[in-house]
């Protein structure tokens, strides 16, 4: 009885107590969910961005933004190039405007010698066409010593050949020009080419030369010094028809490898003349 007595005063208790004993209980499941959370405090919680959706006409803008910026960008590089082009062409204009004034020069030089020379040559072929060679022995001395000598011609285009090796001639737009250039280059080859082929020609006669004019006092010493008065001593001639010939086509030889010589370069003075014009012009633009 007094176990049944006992119990009934402790559910007594419990039941005056019941909004107290509710208030502190705390469900089984909310403790471990709070002890869950407290150990996982450290972890992060990520949570997926929202991507926004563009219409049509912004990503049409952004595609017309980047195509400027390329289009620009590739228009400003080609604006470089160019420019850089045309100072190289600037640049290598002058110089070989430089090049055709150092020409010019030459050419005039060469004409005024050649005037000089080709009555030489004249005189000689008339004095032994004539068979006057040993009436006019002194004379005829001092023209063979003048005349013996080989025309040696040199026209040096070193900017003309750097452009051709670099290709900086494509900087050159000037299409008449370009053929100006072009074509002086190819008068200057042709006529160089010729005159050495005259000279290996006339050098090949030489010996058969020697055996027909006395020479052996020809450039003497002291006596060359003064070239213009000076007169070699020279053994009286005794020519066959076939030698007097012979003498005769060499000299002729030299005559005409010094008349096409002074038409060359009248040529190439005209050509000359014409290229500076051209390079001037285009200078100045």
């Amino acid at each position: 009885m007094e176990e049944n007595t006992d119990n009934e005063n402790l559910l007594d208790g419990a039941s005056a107590s019941g909004e107290n004993i509710s208030d502190e209980i705390t469900p089984v499941n909310n403790a471990n969910a709070t002890i869950s959370n407290q150990e996982n405090g450290n972890v992060e919680v990520h949570h997926r961005p929202k991507v926004e959706k563009k219409n049509f006409k912004e990503y049409l803008l952004e595609f017309i933004m980047i195509f400027l910026a390329v289009t620009m960008g590739f228009i400003a590089e080609n604006i470089r190039e160019h420019l850089s082009e045309t100072k190289i062409a600037h640049q290598n204009l002058e110089a070989y405007r430089n090049d055709l004034l150092q020409h010019e020069e030459y050419f005039k030089g060469n004409i005024a010698n050649l005037n000089k020379v080709l009555p030489i040559y004249d005189s000689i072929i008339t004095i032994f066409y004539t068979k006057r060679e040993n009436e006019e022995l002194p004379v005829l001395s001092r023209l063979l010593m003048k005349g013996e000598q080989n025309y040696v011609v040199t026209i040096n285009t070193p900017t003309y050949q750097q452009l051709i090796s670099s290709g900086s001639l494509r900087f050159i737009e000037n299409k008449e020009l370009k053929a100006g250039m072009a074509n002086y280059q190819y008068q200057i080859n042709n006529y160089i080419n010729y005159n050495d082929r005259v000279i290996n020609t006339l050098n090949n006669m030489l010996g058969e030369y020697g055996k027909i004019i006395d020479t052996h006092d020809f450039w003497n010493g002291e006596k060359w010094k003064n070239f213009q008065t000076y007169t070699p001593e020279m053994k009286p001639f005794a020519l066959s028809e076939e030698q007097r010939n012979f003498v005769i086509f060499r000299n002729k030889g030299f005559s005409i490898q010094f008349q096409s010589g002074l038409n060359d370069f009248n040529k190439l003075l005209n050509s000359n003349a014409a290229l500076l014009k051209l390079i001037d012009e285009e200078l100045d633009r």
